[in-house]
């Protein structure tokens, strides 16, 4: 150090300095580089992160449309299945009424004959070609027809209103038996199936629950399976409501090719479906899995004997509900 407080280096030392220094450069001018680096990435991060919330926010939105479209093929098939339902007491009915009516326009001719004081000869005459003696006699199966009718019609109007109305997710006992025997024939109905369907109900058991949403996923059960025998010579279908320990369960088995072990795995998955494209949304049965483990229990597939599929949808049994026993 000089007598001024001036630091004086010899070569070497300044050499070395000068170094030192030029590294301290590099290195600042390399953090320089990282940073704008790392600045770029975050930005590019970003914009990943944000494109990425967008497409899961879409996604969601499509799964969402899906579950509504695949609930409105359930409606459809639920209207399809009420409508064939309804046809036959309807039908019933309206001939009925027409018959009344033609047996009414007889009754007031003959009955104004007899008013205008027509000679008896005259009156037994028009008696006979009215066929009054056989429309009296059949006045009474036509009325009690009718009101058969009628009764059908109010008791399937009752059972759409027990399942339509009510608080979305409301728990409360279902009649099981009711809704198996609903939910198949209508199923049924809808798909105007040539399948024998046996339906076999051996306990009283009862399970809490969302009749609506059981009944979706005993239509949706019911439908696949129909669906499945569609190529059999002799296609068949059976559901059954057995109790096993505290549990209650719906089985939907069916004589159709069956389901590939490969896939068994599979078919409760969202969007898969083997059905041809424009067939099936390949929603039912996971929505019918959702529902199924909403209400505490599950839905599976179990190897049938003889090929076949076989679904079994098992829940908890209403402890409230009496105790019911197989065979009951």
């Amino acid at each position: 150090m000089t007598r001024d407080g001036e630091i004086s280096l010899d070569g070497d030392q300044e050499e070395m300095w000068v170094e030192v220094i030029g590294r301290i450069d590099e290195v600042y001018s390399d953090l320089l580089r990282y940073e704008t680096d790392l600045e770029q990435k975050n930005a590019a991060l970003e914009d990943a992160y944000a494109a990425l919330d967008r497409a899961h926010r879409d996604l969601q939105q499509a799964q969402r449309t899906l579950v509504e479209q695949e609930k409105m093929a359930s409606i459809g098939r639920l209207v399809a299945g009420v409508a064939h339902e309804l046809n036959n007491p309807i039908s019933f009915v309206y001939g009925n009424i027409h018959a009344l009516d033609r047996y009414r326009r007889s009754l007031e001719a003959y009955l104004a004959e007899v008013h205008a004081g027509g000679a008896p000869d005259d009156l037994a005459r028009l008696r006979r070609d009215l066929k009054i003696d056989p429309l009296l006699a059949d006045l009474g199966p036509l009325i009690e027809g009718t009101l058969e009718g009628a009764v059908r019609i109010s008791d399937i109007v009752r059972n759409l209103r027990r399942l339509s109305f009510g608080n979305p997710g409301e728990r409360r006992p279902i009649d099981l038996e009711a809704v198996i025997r609903t939910a198949a024939q209508w199923a049924q109905r809808a798909k105007n199936s040539r399948a024998a369907l046996t339906i076999d109900a051996s306990t009283r058991a009862r399970a809490k629950g969302d009749e609506g949403q059981i009944h979706q996923v005993v239509v949706n059960l019911v439908d696949n399976a129909l669906d499945a025998v569609a190529g059999v010579s002799r296609p068949a279908v059976a559901v059954s409501l057995t109790a096993e320990g505290d549990d209650v369960l719906i089985t939907v088995a069916d004589n159709g090719p069956g389901i590939a072990p490969a896939i068994t795995d599979k078919i409760f998955e969202p969007f898969f479906t083997t059905k041809p494209v424009g067939q099936g949304t390949g929603l039912g049965l996971w929505i019918s899995y959702a529902i199924a483990a909403e209400h505490g229990g599950s839905l599976a597939h179990v190897a049938r004997p003889g090929g076949g599929a076989c679904l079994v949808l098992r829940l908890p049994a209403d402890r409230a509900a009496p105790r019911a026993t197989d065979g009951a």
